[in-house]
């Protein structure tokens, strides 16, 4: 969003200075605009608890398909059903979470995580 912003400031200001600023400024506003964008995600991440480095930061690979595992609905990571912590039932099924922040995302809305 910020980047958006930030092209429409840009274009404004290089209307304004004219010239080069012209093609200039909409190129800068956009890049100052996804530098925002980028570290206002890096704060959302931090606010709900998800590691910097995704959920991939724990020594396991994102898609380790051994058995006794399930795929975590929300980040893709592979769960070991045994000792996760979080889980939660939905229309019979049983689903595992890496990380209490994916389990929450799933609950606020299971259906965007769960193909029919």
């Amino acid at each position: 969003m910020l980047c958006c912003l930030g092209l429409l400031a840009g274009s404004a200001l290089g209307a304004i200075l004219g010239g080069p600023w012209t093609f200039i400024g909409p190129s800068v506003g956009f890049v100052v605009g996804l530098i925002g964008d980028t570290k206002s995600l890096h704060g959302f991440y931090k606010r709900h608890g998800i590691p910097a480095d995704g959920c991939h930061g724990r020594g396991h690979a994102p898609h380790e398909n051994i058995e006794g595992t399930a795929k975590d609905p929300v980040c893709g990571m592979s769960v070991n059903e045994k000792t996760s912590k979080h889980k939660t039932e939905f229309r019979g099924k049983t689903y595992y979470f890496c990380t209490s922040a994916c389990e929450s995302a799933f609950n606020q809305n299971p259906e965007i995580y769960v193909k029919n």
